[in-house]
This record gives structure tokens, C-alpha cells and sequence, in this order.
């Protein structure tokens, strides 16, 4: 049994339920700054309420999960990672301390929603910058990383940054599309139709860049045509259909295709990076540890996942529905 490769499907995994998850409640906190009402900002925050924090959970388990099952690749991705590893956890921090607060105060809400909104905005970015970093690769001397901290803040990477925060504001729109009542359906749509374009272009543009930037991804391109070329081919379809789904039943249809969106992207990623753990310099099998590491954070996996999944899905179902025009707790 290939213990190495099955955890990285793991980390795999959990990094992508975190992106399709948090992500939507960054996309929502965003979209915060963008809407003038203090009623419908509430009702924007409530849409988030339920669920919000328990994404985060996958994200902490991929981190556990890369430190257990590869720590040649831990030592070297967090070093090369520090600034925004660190100014995403601050940003994610800010976003926690203002949610709590704003429901504390009767004058200066605003300030509050300003900062959760900046917060994730600055969440989001950070995360892009990673992204970028990698398919940009990192510069390694043996089993340590030998570039700068700053080398996450180039053109390519910012470039990746942008897309992602686009791509989020599309999944929180497409989650107030399904969340929203009446009054705020009408912002919901404008989002969706303004954004999704947005999006698709700056991938686009984001795609040619990285072929430009990295030849591997180039090489990539020339080992798996097809697959690559029909994920790429469904990524346009579902944005052509998201955008005809715009204000129309069932509501919850243009935040599914935000999300198949999104799995387009996690799986071209994927394809592009494989079997490397720090692209392009050491393999999954290069970098894992000892094999009974391997076992202890798979048979931890085995037990924990599937209470986070249940605990996920029965939040999801007791909270489903529009929000109410009065909020959760009413």
C-alpha cells in the first residue's frame, strides 16, 4: 500500500473542502464592503453565521496532515511561506474579533463590518499568493529552502491572488443567491453577473501566465492534453451556465457550479503539481517520513473525518434554507 500517496490524497482532500467552504464565507465577508444597508449586511453576516468557523477545521487538519506525513516538505514550504502563512492567520483572526463584536455594539457596526470585510479580503489574497508561489516553485538546496520570504510577492503570484478573491466573491454570491430573501437577491445577482466574468477572465489570463512563468506547467500541458483541455472545457460551460442561472429557480443552482468552478481549478492544480509535494523540486515519496507516521495520521484521519463531515452536513441541514428576514436567532 502506497501510505505516502494516500496522504496526500488526504491533505488533498481537506485543502479542497476548505477552499469550497471558507471559501464562500471569505466571498460573503467581502462583499460586505460592497453593500451600504446595515439591515442586509446583517442578513449577509447571518447567511454565514451557522458555519462559518467549522470550515476552518479542514484547513488545520491538511496542515497537521503535511507536518505527520511530510516534514522535509513542512520544513521547507513554511519557511518559504512565512509572511502570508502568518498575515493570512492574523487576517483570519481579525475577521473572528470583529464577527463577535459586531454583535456586541448598537453604534459603529460599520467599523466592525469593515473590518471583517478587510479581513477577508486580505485572507483571501494571502491565500492566492501561496497558490501562486507554488505553481511559480520554490527554490530549494538539498532539504532546505534557499530563496526569499519575498518571493511571494511577485507579478505571477499577485496575479494568482486576485483570481482566487474573485473566485471567492463568485461563491459568496452564489451563497447569498441561495441564502438571500428578497430584499438582498437583488445584490446577490448583480454580484454574480458582474464577478463571474471576472473571474473566468482572470483565470484565463492567470493560466497563460503560469505557462509562461513555470515550463513545467508547460509539460504538463503536453503530457495530459485531454484531461487538462476537458477540465478546462467544463470550466467554460459551467461559467456560461452559471451566468444564465442568475435570478432564476432553483436558487442554489449558480453556487453549485461556483463550486464546480472551483473543483476545476483544484483539479488542474493537482495535475499540474503531481507526484511533486514541493513543486517542482521533491516528490510525495522523497519527502515522507517513516512509514509508522503514516499510519498514525491515516488512522487518526479514518476516525476524525468522518465526525467533521457529519457535524458539517447536520449544520448544513438545520440551517438550510433562506435566512430568515430576522436573523437565526429570532
Amino acid at each position: 500500500m502506497d501510505l505516502p500517496l494516500l496522504s496526500a490524497l488526504f491533505i488533498a482532500f481537506a485543502m479542497t473542502l476548505y477552499v469550497l467552504l471558507d471559501g464562500f464565507d471569505l466571498g460573503v465577508g467581502a462583499l460586505l464592503l460592497f453593500q451600504p444597508d446595515e439591515t442586509l449586511r446583517d442578513r449577509m453576516v447571518d447567511s454565514i453565521t451557522p458555519t462559518w468557523d467549522g470550515n476552518e477545521t479542514w484547513l488545520i487538519m491538511a496542515g497537521v496532515g503535511l507536518l505527520a506525513g511530510f516534514p522535509i516538505a513542512y520544513g521547507i514550504l513554511l519557511p518559504a511561506f512565512y509572511i502570508p502563512l502568518i498575515a493570512m492567520l492574523l487576517s483570519l483572526g481579525l475577521r473572528g474579533v470583529s464577527f463577535e463584536f459586531r454583535y456586541q455594539v448598537d453604534r459603529g457596526r460599520r467599523i466592525w463590518d469593515v473590518a471583517f470585510g478587510i479581513g477577508s479580503i486580505l485572507a483571501a489574497l494571502f491565500q492566492g499568493l501561496i497558490v501562486g508561489a507554488l505553481i511559480q516553485g520554490v527554490a530549494v538546496t538539498g532539504e532546505h529552502f534557499s530563496g526569499s520570504v519575498f518571493d511571494v510577492f511577485r507579478p505571477f503570484c499577485a496575479l494568482t491572488a486576485v483570481a482566487v478573491l474573485s473566485g471567492y466573491v463568485v461563491l459568496g454570491a452564489g451563497w447569498l443567491h441561495l441564502k438571500a430573501s428578497a430584499k438582498l437577491q437583488h445584490f446577490a445577482e448583480t454580484s454574480l453577473s458582474v464577478g463571474t466574468p471576472i473571474f473566468a477572465g482572470l483565470a484565463v489570463v492567470t493560466c497563460i501566465a503560469g505557462i509562461l512563468v513555470q515550463p513545467r506547467v508547460q509539460a504538463a500541458w503536453a503530457a495530459y492534453p485531454v484531461v487538462l483541455g476537458m477540465i478546462t472545457s467544463v470550466f467554460f460551460v459551467v461559467v456560461a451556465v452559471l451566468l444564465r442561472s442568475v435570478g432564476r429557480e432553483p436558487a442554489i443552482r449558480p453556487f453549485l457550479q461556483g463550486l464546480i468552478l472551483f473543483a476545476c481549478g483544484v483539479a488542474g492544480l493537482a495535475i499540474v503539481i503531481f507526484p511533486y509535494i514541493v513543486p517542482f523540486q521533491l516528490s510525495l515519496w522523497e519527502a515522507a517520513s517513516a512509514t509508522l507516521s503514516h499510519v498514525f495520521m491515516l488512522a487518526g484521519a479514518v476516525v476524525v473525518t468522518p465526525i467533521v463531515l457529519a457535524y458539517s452536513a447536520f449544520a448544513y441541514h438545520v440551517f438550510r434554507g433562506k435566512t430568515p428576514e430576522e436573523g437565526w436567532e429570532s
